[in-house]
């Protein structure tokens, strides 16, 4: 894995919490002056405006989608005040924070998006373990991505994070992250973050209850750097379900498992990646 893979992954996941140069240097191993360097090298932009231009994107979306507070999206994107945010929205996209909700997407607005992490090609993965997985009903966190914005999901695993602070981990056991509903199109698809009914979450508040049937599952497990599963994901698709003369079926595409050897922090450790198999 690459260490501005590593970064991208790291500020991406904890965007709600403002993360620093400092921050990301340390959880790497790198230097400040390394990290800025690569960083800028490598993406063509700087660390600070990466972070910045994310963290106000996100808050422009909530706008759009009719946030009636602006000083509670401010402090969302780290600013101590309405005037400190409405600069530096100005500054980001030529039009105030008012303007955006009340004109909405009348002109075009370039927000900064998810830069995407190009994961190693070549994964050797082990033949699956073909199970069950019992009809179940789940508790989580909703959203439907394009294609083009998947790197938007260490984000959703952020906000869904703090649902689980609350919590007994112990109780937890878990969490799943469930891929369904591929539109016919290809465009789009819904990414769920979820744990089982009955170990402490509730829908309301934004989440949601997933009920799923019986399913046969061809279990892998993708080991390293959380950075690294869209390699092994596409080992799996393209490569181990063909050798193994296994077919995937819908709605539930692939179901991803987050156990006590995955350290969320960190982003390292083993993931359980499962595709739905026909009978």
């Amino acid at each position: 894995m690459k260490p501005i893979e590593h970064a991208i992954w790291l500020i991406e996941s904890r965007l709600r919490e403002n993360p620093t140069l400092d921050d990301i240097a340390m959880e790497t191993g790198f230097s400040r002056y390394y990290l800025s360097r690569l960083f800028g090298e490598e993406t063509g932009t700087s660390f600070a405006s990466y972070v910045r231009g994310r963290r106000l994107s996100e808050a422009a979306k909530e706008l759009l989608a009719g946030a009636p507070d602006i000083l509670s999206v401010a402090v969302g994107a780290g600013y101590g005040s309405h005037e400190a945010f409405t600069r530096a929205f100005r500054d980001q996209f030529a039009i105030t924070p008012q303007e955006m909700r009340n004109r909405g997407l009348e002109q075009p607005i370039k927000f900064v998006e998810p830069l995407r992490m190009n994961a190693a090609p070549i994964v050797k993965l082990d033949p699956p373990a073909l199970e069950t997985l019992p009809a179940a009903t789940y508790v989580g966190l909703a959203r439907t991505y394009e294609m083009s914005q998947l790197g938007r999901i260490p984000d959703q695993w952020g906000e869904f994070q703090h649902h689980l602070s609350q919590l007994d981990p112990a109780k937890v056991g878990g969490a799943f992250g469930i891929v369904q509903n591929a539109a016919p199109n290809g465009e789009n698809v819904e990414y769920v973050c979820a744990i089982p009914a009955g170990r402490g979450l509730e829908a309301g508040d934004g989440l949601v209850e997933l009920k799923l049937p019986d399913m046969k599952l061809a279990k892998f497990w993708h080991r390293g750097h959380i950075a690294g599963i869209k390699a092994t994901t596409k080992a799996i698709f393209e490569e181990a379900l063909p050798s193994a003369g296994l077919k995937p079926v819908g709605p539930v595409d692939l179901v991803e498992f987050y156990g006590p050897e995955f350290d969320p922090r960190s982003g390292f450790g083993a993931v359980g990646l499962w595709v739905h198999v026909k009978q």
